[in-house]
């Protein structure tokens, strides 16, 4: 070892130092931290030791050719160490290479920390365990977007869109590294000498990754980094790229088979291999948020749970171990619902929710967070929209599948928003920035596990009745689904008398036919008692394009409605297709009868139920969600039933809600002050004055609107 350069004589705390360390070392794979090994150890004024792994680096320039990136190597590759200035003051460092010959340790070189304006990094908050928090305790509510790769542009594509995300106080973004085509895909196919193949990790695609993230450092935004996708491990349908996999043998990795991959040893070996890199070139970052293992790993070819479990506590005890800095740690299911078992696991610090193809694409917020809010770890959902085939661009210009769900996220005590997929399809085409920084604007000075958040339960009630009762649907939507054996995959009953429910409820959300998915097969069934003739109407969403679907309505066991979705037959449309969604009724005379519905087809088709103007109502058109905390109260209210399938696929059209009152118990006695917010503009309407009563209670006038509006309480003696 020739010399270490310390890069910053000085740094900010909680920013990067970065040393170079000239070195001549005898190895054939820099990667492999069994044939050479660089660590620091870091002792900072207090005397603690912190050590950090080095890694092994190569700068490279860009250009855009032809609409693609291209990069190229710059200067000679080189060893660097990255280390977090977490400790004011002068810190030393002691570099040890190991590599066949030996081991040698340098001299020490010191740098000084000032202070700085950053938080440190993103924690479990000590004082909520649903919430997070920063290093210095200030609070952190993750609000951004998925942003998994670049598509052609590369990291050009970032350099326009995290800015965008950044000037609207976005604070959050999520990319993969893998599979392979991913802009910062690390593990590629092809021979070691070329840098490619299991055991080697392409530098030219981390240092895009380096660009990514100090790119978002400066623009205030957070990443979550997705090691892994379950393509890799996907042999056939669903986007499998097993076939270009480094780990698959035919291109010369060790395993034959995909499921091998969760109990190979040699594999494993490359894996730790890959996370000592990860943690050595990236963990510094205070900007990285966590690290995912898997996005949706449910979705890996023959699935176990028990192995995967398993896997995911291995490495996440060696990935705790490793990691200097102790980001936090997660992964991620397809399916909606979940699995305690793998989400609880303790080496796992929060989960996270996939949300589509619910028509409500809001209502799968709420009922998710309902679900999971009492897991005792933090919740977001980490993927939503509101059709995973496609992003529905011209159909929604507006973004209300990105709007509904980030203020559902707020109203329901999420802790973080709901984060939209098709970043590059539908946001930045539309640029719909704007939709994010309403709702950062909304949330700026909440301190999320300060507040002690819980529901609030609404009272609703007209400012002046009207003097002729209206009418209302009773509608069945929002409900789960699943792609597994579960409950929600079984049959299921409910009954309709003189306008109350009871039953099997929440109804799925998807019915499965009797051939792809025989198991699955879930029809419903209404048991009603109508005062007077009815319509039933089946509102049939996204179809599969992997066999198609049919549709059928039984009266009293009879066969009385059959629609055959033909979509695709053994895979041959390949994606879930939109052409039959609609409206599909039925009349229903009047007495005793049961309706059933059923998919005789092939696979599957999303699905919810109505039963038009069959309730009378009681109180205004209004729905309504909201938490209550110690000083604050956050509120989001739109007229009833006014979901993204009605709104963008029926194109129904809402009157504008009556004046209204909103009455709920739970606040601290006193006076409240009131902002009556535009959600869309993210800007104050009116402000407003109320007294909660001895007993906590309120009552908030809610003016006429028509979209959506969200209100803020913040108690007098703490605003």
């Amino acid at each position: 070892m020739q010399k270490v350069v310390v890069v910053k004589p000085k740094v900010g705390r909680y920013d990067v130092e970065e040393l170079k360390v000239d070195l001549t070392a005898t190895y054939d794979n820099p990667f492999d931290p069994t044939d050479v090994a660089v660590d620091a150890e870091v002792t900072a004024p207090d005397g603690s030791h912190v050590s950090v792994p080095g890694f092994f680096y190569r700068a490279f320039d860009r250009a855009l050719k032809d609409g693609k990136e291209a990069v190229s190597k710059s200067g000679d590759p080189e060893w660097r160490i990255r280390v977090n200035a977490s400790t004011l003051g002068e810190n030393s460092v002691i570099v040890t290479v190991r590599d066949r010959s030996g081991t040698i340790s340098s001299k020490p070189v010191s740098f000084t920390v000032t202070e700085s304006a950053h938080h440190g990094f993103v924690r479990v908050s000590p004082r909520s365990h649903q919430y997070f928090e920063w290093t210095d305790g200030t609070s952190y509510f993750p609000l951004g977007v998925n942003m998994a790769w670049g598509n052609d542009p590369g990291t050009f594509s970032y350099d326009s869109w995290i800015p965008d995300y950044g000037k609207v106080n976005a604070n959050y973004l999520r990319i993969w590294l893998g599979p392979a085509w991913v802009t910062c895909g690390l593990e590629q196919t092809g021979k070691s000498e070329d840098g490619k193949g299991m055991g080697q990790l392409d530098l030219g695609n981390a240092w895009k990754l380096d660009h990514i993230l100090e790119l978002a450092a400066s623009n205030g935004m957070n990443a979550m980094l997705t090691i892994d996708s379950y393509n890799t491990l996907r042999a056939h349908t669903g986007y499998p790229a097993w076939d270009k996999a480094p780990q698959n043998k035919d291109n010369g990795g060790p395993i034959r088979i995909w499921t091998d991959f969760w109990t190979n040893s040699q594999i494993e070996r490359f894996y730790k291999a890959k996370i000592r890199y990860l943690v050595a070139r990236y963990s510094a970052y205070s900007n990285v948020m966590a690290w995912e293992f898997w996005n949706e790993v449910d979705l890996t070819e023959d699935y176990s749970l028990d192995v995967v479990q398993n896997w995911h506590q291995r490495m996440g005890d060696f990935l705790r171990a490793s990691d200097p800095y102790h980001h936090l740690v997660t992964t991620s299911q397809g399916d909606s619902m979940g699995n305690r078992s793998l989400d609880l696991l303790p080496q796992l610090d929060f989960f996270q929710t996939h949300s589509y193809n619910n028509p409500d694409v809001a209502g799968g917020v709420l009922y998710q967070q309902s679900r999971k809010s009492e897991w005792g770890k933090p919740h977001f959902v980490g993927e939503i929209g509101a059709d995973a085939g496609g992003p529905r661009t011209e159909e929604d210009p507006t973004g209300l599948q990105i709007h509904d769900p980030l203020w559902m996220s707020i109203a329901t005590g999420s802790s973080g928003s709901a984060m939209p997929w098709w970043w590059d399809s539908l946001i930045a085409p539309k640029k719909l920035y704007p939709l994010f920084g309403s709702a950062a604007a909304f949330v700026k000075d909440v301190d999320w596990p300060g507040e002690d958040f819980r529901r609030v339960n609404f009272s609703i009630s007209y400012q002046t009745p009207p003097k002729i009762a209206e009418r209302k649907d009773l509608v069945f939507e929002g409900g789960p689904i699943q792609w597994k054996d579960g409950e929600a995959n079984r049959p299921k009953t409910v009954s309709v008398i003189k306008g109350r429910t009871d039953g099997d409820i929440p109804l799925p959300g998807i019915l499965h036919g009797v051939r792809n998915h025989r198991d699955w097969h879930n029809p419903v069934r209404f048991k009603v008692n109508l005062q007077q003739p009815n319509r039933f109407e089946v509102l049939v969403g996204e179809v599969s394009g992997y066999g198609g679907a049919t549709l059928q309505v039984s009266l009293d066991g009879d066969p009385v409605m059959t629609r055959d979705f033909a979509a695709g037959e053994n895979a041959a449309q390949g994606q879930s297709v939109s052409k039959f969604s609609g409206v599909y009724g039925i009349d229903v005379p009047t007495g005793e009868h049961t309706i059933t519905v059923e998919n005789i087809g092939n696979d599957w088709f999303m699905v919810s139920y109505r039963f038009p103007k069959l309730l009378k109502r009681s109180g205004p058109p209004i729905q309504a969600w909201g938490i209550e905390g110690k000083s604050k109260v956050l509120i989001w209210a739109r007229p009833e039933g006014r979901t993204w399938r009605r709104v963008i696929v029926d194109k129904q059209v809402y009157s504008p809600v009556v004046p209204s009152l909103l009455e709920f118990d739970g606040v601290a006695p006193g006076k409240w002050h009131g902002e009556l917010w535009d959600t869309w503009k993210g800007s104050i309407i009116s402000e407003f004055e109320v007294q909660a009563s001895f007993g906590g209670r309120v009552k908030v006038p809610v003016p006429t609107f028509a979209k959506d509006i969200a209100i803020k309480l913040t108690r007098h003696d703490t605003k």
